[in-house]
């Protein structure tokens, strides 16, 4: 259906307070399409109707764009459908992720700028009809890199669930082998596979495969294996989305970087989405306002996965210790002589110190307002107690 992601919005739109009206002609337009034949466009249309009716107030529901058909070729996958193995090892070279399966993800927390740019993203793809129609180059390969744990393979799977098409997730210790040949023998093996069904191929880890094959610690092997990613990337191109991830983005040989026509970087989370990915991990438990601002100031320089991580830590604390009412802060500081670290930081250095010392450096925190109710919040504190500490803060004015 031309132009349905506009159709799709103003839908979207309509049924935001669920009138009736609205939801009974969105249900006609839903059979109508699917009598058509157009199965993902009445799906679409089937989760806006399912998102409107009652009790599903505050759930978060895809803003899933329509795939067109030219995006991706081959065969639809089905239950049936196994991954591709290593011939020696019988070792699956990829996982399949299905449509369910990745329905069930949470959307991920993003920047403004980041949010326009994967959404420029799926657009594209989402429109490639429309873009060869008038004989415009589909762009059809993506690069995610950035430090660990900034939520880039998440990111990735979120995208192939917004377009509704499952996801072969490459497997680097399948790929991989010791054996001469063999390397570049599985990656052929996994793009001819790809390029036989619907799905958006994910290559995770992809500096591991794709290295400078200038690197005097490389053997000749090396050079074999980035000659088939780049020969092999050439043959998708045409047929199908690709996105590769990678920590190392330095690692990866020029060649390869040209081959991608969107390279997005994925940096760690500053203040505003520290405090967002905070509140959405604390959800559900008595932490209170003053306390998440606290914790968006000591994670400073975290990625998303080491606030998830110290997130949990807090709630099994606060969960097995429910009985002490413990603070929240107590929970960081047991946290902190759990998960000791060689790297300098000057807030992990200032917890370890007394408390007036990251009391005032929490107060003097530019990227959030902290205040001295906040700590208190965060300690179990009165206010009058966190300023009788603070008085003995040397430094302080």
């Amino acid at each position: 259906m031309e132009h349905f992601p506009i159709v799709l919005a103003l839908l979207r739109a309509a049924v935001r307070d669920k009138p009736a009206t609205a939801l009974q002609q969105a249900e006609r337009l839903r059979e109508a399409l699917r009598n058509a034949g157009g199965v993902d466009e009445a799906k679409a249309i089937d989760d806006v109707i399912e998102s409107a009716k009652p009790g599903s107030a505050g759930k978060m529901v895809p803003s899933r764009v329509v795939r067109s058909r030219a995006v991706s070729a081959g065969e639809a996958m089905t239950a049936n459908t196994f991954p591709p193995v290593d011939k020696e090892t019988s070792a699956p070279l990829a996982e399949i992720l299905t449509v369910d399966r990745l329905a069930e993800l949470e959307p991920p927390l993003l920047n403004s700028r980041l949010a326009l740019a994967v959404d420029h993203l799926t657009m594209q793809w989402a429109g490639a009809h429309e873009l060869q129609s008038a004989g415009i180059k589909v762009p059809r390969t993506a690069l995610f890199f950035g430090a660990p744990g900034t939520g880039k393979t998440r990111l990735a799977l979120w995208a192939a669930a917004r377009l509704g098409l499952p996801v072969v997730l490459a497997r680097l210790d399948g790929l991989t082998s010791s054996y001469l040949g063999t390397t570049a023998r599985n990656i052929r093996t996994l793009f001819d596979f790809a390029n036989r069904y619907q799905c958006l191929l994910l290559l995770d880890e992809f500096d591991g495969i794709a290295k400078l094959r200038d690197d005097p610690q490389e053997l000749g092997e090396v050079k074999r294996v980035v000659n088939s990613v780049l020969q092999a990337m050439d043959a998708r191109s045409p047929v199908g989305l690709t996105i590769a991830i990678t920590n190392h983005e330095s690692l990866l040989d020029p060649a390869v970087w040209r081959r991608f026509d969107a390279r997005i970087e994925i940096g760690l989370p500053d203040a505003s989405m520290r405090q967002k990915i905070i509140e959405r991990y604390v959800q559900g438990f008595k932490i209170k306002t003053g306390a998440i601002r606290v914790l968006t100031w000591l994670t400073d320089g975290y990625s998303g996965a080491d606030i998830e991580t110290l997130c949990d830590f807090i709630k099994r604390h606060m969960t097995l210790n429910s009985k002490d009412n413990p603070s929240v802060m107590a929970a960081v500081q047991l946290f902190l002589d759990l998960s000791a670290s060689n790297h300098k930081n000057p807030i992990r250095e200032a917890l370890q110190r007394d408390e007036a010392h990251w009391f005032q450096q929490a107060l003097d925190y530019h990227d959030i307002k902290i205040v001295q109710a906040d700590i208190g919040e965060a300690t179990n504190m009165t206010q009058s107690s966190v300023s009788r500490v603070l008085k003995r803060y040397p430094e302080r004015v």
